[in-house]
This record gives C-alpha cells, sequence and structure tokens, in this order.
C-alpha cells in the first residue's frame, strides 16, 4: 500500500479503515475513537503526514494524583523538520517574514556564547525566532530538557550530541511562542525527552510524596510574547459523532 493510497483527502473528516490499519502498524495501536479523531484534526490543522512519520501519536504512562496512579494517555509528536516546515508554510500564508537570530549557548559561568567548544555540556540553549520581525526568545535549561536513563546518566543522543539537543529543544519552544496558533497542543520528542517514538515511563511521586517530574513528561506550555494564545478547538462534536456511529455499525 502506498503513501499515495493513504493520503488524507480534501474534505475527509476522519480516517478510514485503512488508513487505521496503517496507523496501528505504524504503534498507533490501542488509540480510542476519540483520541484518533483529534489525532486527525491535528494532522488536518498541521498538513503533516502521519504515514511518512512526520507526526505521531504516541501512547504515554503519567502519574494521576487524583487517582494516585499512572494512567495512559496519547501525546502527539513531532521533530524539530515538523515545526520548522508548519512555521514556514504559516508564515507565507500570512505573507509574514520568518528569521532566526544566531543561536546562544550558556555555561554554568552565565556568559552566553555563539559556539560552545567546552568539553562538558552547555547549562542552556537560546534561540530567538523573528515572525515578520516581532523576536521571540526561548531559554532551554539542560537540567529540565536532558533525558536521562533509568540509572540517571545521559540517554543516547543527549550523551553525544548535547549542544545540538538542547539548541533544538529552545528552537522548538521559540517557534512555539512564535505561532501559537499553529503549535499549540504539539511538542518535539526532544521535548519529550525519547531519542526515538516508543514506550514511556510513567511520572510518579517521589518518596517524599512529591511529584518527581519524569523525562517524559510533556513540558509546561509555554506563555506567548506579545501574541494571542488560541486554543486547539479539537474535533467538531459532528466528527466525533460520525466516528462513533462508524463503530456502531
Amino acid at each position: 500500500m502506498s503513501t499515495t493510497e493513504l493520503a488524507i483527502r480534501e474534505g475527509q473528516s476522519a480516517f478510514d479503515g485503512k488508513q487505521i490499519a496503517a496507523l496501528e502498524q505504524l504503534g498507533v495501536a490501542g488509540a480510542s475513537r476519540a483520541d484518533q479523531a483529534i489525532f486527525f484534526h491535528q494532522c488536518v490543522r498541521t498538513g503533516l503526514d502521519p504515514f511518512l512519520r512526520q507526526i505521531y501519536m504516541i501512547k504515554r504512562k503519567q502519574w494521576d494524583a487524583d487517582k494516585k496512579q499512572s494512567v495512559e494517555k496519547q501525546t502527539i509528536q513531532t521533530g524539530i523538520d515538523g515545526f520548522r516546515l508548519i512555521a514556514r508554510r504559516a508564515a507565507d500564508k500570512r505573507k509574514e517574514t520568518l528569521g532566526y537570530a544566531d543561536t546562544l549557548w550558556c555555561g554554568e559561568d552565565g556568559q552566553w556564547r555563539d559556539v560552545w567548544l567546552a568539553s562538558e555540556p552547555p547549562a542552556a540553549a537560546k534561540v530567538t525566532v523573528y515572525r515578520d520581525g516581532q523576536p521571540f526568545p526561548a531559554v532551554a535549561l539542560m537540567r529540565e530538557f536532558r533525558a536521562t536513563k533509568r540509572d540517571g546518566s545521559p540517554a543516547a543522543q543527549w550523551a553525544s550530541k548535547p549542544v545540538h539537543m538542547i539548541a533544538k529543544c529552545a528552537e522548538a519552544l521559540a517557534l512555539r511562542m512564535a505561532f501559537p496558533q499553529d503549535l499549540s497542543g504539539l511538542y518535539t520528542t526532544d521535548e519529550m525527552g525519547n531519542d526515538e517514538p516508543g514506550a514511556a515511563t510513567a511520572d510518579e511521586p517521589s518518596s517524599t510524596g512529591t511529584r518527581r517530574m519524569s523525562r517524559n513528561a510533556a513540558p509546561a506550555e509555554p506563555e506567548p510574547l506579545d501574541a494571542e494564545l488560541v486554543e486547539d478547538p479539537g474535533p467538531t462534536d459532528e466528527v466525533l459523532a460520525e466516528m462513533n456511529a462508524e463503530a456502531g455499525s
């Protein structure tokens, strides 16, 4: 089955049977109808192709403080290239300019540098995105984003390319602030802490009873600078009703 056969068609309101079967092969097995509807909505809204793995939905275990247990939730993710593509399309559609300032890295000394040559990883990275001349700077701290193994050591990519990885996290934060209408509700794999899409560990309380954020916990949604944050309305009631009707047929 080619990706052309699987392509989302104009006017389509939900994934069809072939598309759902293909998504299950790509790791979206077990998603509820509502989750599938939300994923479909995000695919259409962003213009990213789930069958080319430009965007994907991953089931994660997260700690529910009210239920005092881990619960499984679906999260929608893409790579930094997906963020760049969405931002470029949004800027072109609105006839706006899109640019970047030089990426900066900072050590424990608090000094920002435009190249990182030290053997130890930087403490932070800063990326500034310019949307139609308006700057949207974002800083990502290494201690907040670096993915770790169970023994506490850095995960593969974070061990071999920490400078590159923390810069991608800062870029994702800046792009989301610059384009909240287009990127709200989406996260990159780098922000979520996984080198590759796959199973995730749970966010569980620490021995002191306070919540410990695992490396797979979704970062807090950054507040946009001088921009209106438009909440993603999700699929309409008509779409959900149609999917429920299909499920019962």
